[in-house]
């Protein structure tokens, strides 16, 4: 989710987060807004295959109807930090300049009604093109030099360490197994393949292998690292009903049959250590972890206008949780968010400050920076349009 990018050209000269739509609420927010989009171009609903996993069946609805969750942002206004560059996604993907607020569109065609996902490692940013109408996605890499190269169309895509990229497509059109795993060099040359019987999440090449969640039905699946050809699994690191995010050393995940208002696993990728956080109300969405791994900064999107589960906080929020302290974490001030968003957290890469990126709902975006412990929030003079926050829609690249 926070891919940092320390040196090298920016690609496309000026000119990912999850990024990975991992969790069955993400998945929920992805339908909500393909559905959003479908409407508004006239046509009907399609759906991320990825989204299609069980999930426990609520009650039928009794009493008054909840209070609606909102979206509200105050704060100062001011610049943002120099030299600190943001890939942000959606309808219109882009190089955000946090300091002066420029937008770089990167290199890629965009359809009509397209959302871009995005991520970045090792050099290669890629670019996952969601389109209601299709289950499948078209995926485009762009490498350090600003060059684009069709992956062509795939259900997952992720870039490895060492600038290649990892594609996943499946042959059942509704996106079920087996599926292949392809390796492709960055100029798109085929590298290696290989075939899963079922869809795996792609979530991080890291130090310790590849983190993948496997499918598993009703029981949510199990977060694991592999061998990226092989696909010999080098460690378990637990049951998982979704992950939210990770870093190079540590994962953070919704334990299998969680839903909401559950305790989240931190684990250690090195040993396979894991320890619940503290138990914050809501639904988690997406997390962050700054570079040094201290902090973790966890999205929680807008409760839906039918969702009826006593949950003392509807709105979404941003919270902070430090792993030097046994507290729940520091809320975010002055920013929330509505029904099916989430303000997506992206680190400073000295991990002091951390830039959130809140949407209304309707797919215009801000930026808001906020130092640990500070009382307001910097409201930068960013505007985004066809941004809804979802996870992969921002992620820090220097």
């Amino acid at each position: 989710m926070a891919d940092v990018l320390s040196s090298g050209p920016e690609p496309g000269g000026p000119l990912r987060p999850r990024r990975r739509w991992t969790t069955p609420l993400a998945g929920a927010l992805a339908a909500a807004v393909a559905a959003y989009l479908a409407l508004h171009a006239g046509g009907g609903t399609g759906k991320d295959p990825r989204a299609a996993e069980p999930t426990p069946s609520a009650p039928t609805p009794t009493g008054p109807a909840p209070t609606p969750a909102t979206y509200r942002l105050r704060g100062d206004p001011g610049p943002g930090p120099a030299g600190v560059r943001i890939l942000v996604g959606g309808r219109r993907p882009a190089v955000l300049d946090a300091g002066t607020g420029r937008l770089a569109p990167l290199p890629i065609h965009i359809g009509p009604v397209d959302v871009a996902e995005l991520d970045h490692a090792g050099g290669t940013t890629t670019v996952v093109l969601h389109n209601p109408y299709r289950l499948r996605s078209r995926a485009v890499a762009v490498d350090r030099s600003g060059r684009a190269v069709a992956v062509g169309q795939v259900l997952d895509v992720l870039p490895l360490r060492d600038g290649s990229v990892l594609a996943e497509n499946c042959g059942d059109p509704d996106g079920t197994g087996p599926c292949t795993l392809t390796g492709y060099a960055p100029a798109g040359t085929v590298l290696w393949r290989r075939v899963e019987p079922r869809p795996v999440d792609l979530v991080r090449d890291t130090p310790y292998g590849l983190l993948v969640r496997t499918f598993d039905g009703p029981r949510g699946g199990v977060a694991q690292l592999e061998d990226p050809r092989s696909g010999a699994a080098y460690r378990v690191i637990g049951r998982a009903t979704g992950v939210l995010g990770a870093d190079d050393r540590q994962v953070v995940f919704a334990p299998a049959s969680c839903a909401t208002g559950c305790d989240l696993v931190l684990a250690d990728l090195d040993t396979g250590s894991s320890r619940f956080l503290p138990e914050n109300p809501g639904s988690p969405t997406v997390a962050a972890f700054s570079r040094d791994g201290r902090r973790v900064a966890i999205g929680y999107a807008g409760m839906l206008p039918d969702d009826r589960s006593a949950e003392p906080r509807r709105d979404g929020y941003v919270v902070v949780i430090d792993q030097h302290r046994s507290d729940a974490g520091q809320l975010v001030p002055e920013v929330t968010t509505g029904p099916a968003s989430a303000a997506l957290p992206v680190w400073s890469p000295d991990g002091q400050l951390l830039l959130a990126v809140p949407t209304d709902g309707s797919g215009s975006g801000r930026v808001v920076a906020w130092r640990p412990g500070a009382p307001r929030v910097t409201l930068l003079p960013v505007g985004l349009t066809g941004f809804y926050g979802l996870p992969g829609q921002a992620a820090a690249l220097s």
